[in-house]
């Protein structure tokens, strides 16, 4: 595991992300103290996470065109 200061991490993020890549760690310090690791993703355990609101008008039968549901109500921004 490398350890960088935050100036290195300005400095040489080229560098310090082949060694990501590379499948190794890079721990990030700022004034002597650790602040931050960057890691390879497949060492992450992430997953994909959707909006709170995702799909909420989904089952609505007055909405299904959202967007022309949207455009009929809204006002013009200048009278005609």
């Amino acid at each position: 595991m490398r350890t960088a200061t935050a100036k290195d991490l300005r400095q040489k993020t080229s560098a310090l992300l082949d060694t990501v890549s590379r499948g190794q760690e890079v721990i990030i310090t700022y004034r002597g103290k650790r602040i931050a690791v960057l890691a390879p993703l497949d060492r992450i355990a992430h997953k994909e996470l959707k909006p709170i609101a995702f799909g909420m008008w989904s089952r609505r039968r007055d909405m299904r065109d959202v967007t022309r549901w949207l455009d009929s109500r809204r006002m013009p921004r200048v009278p005609r």
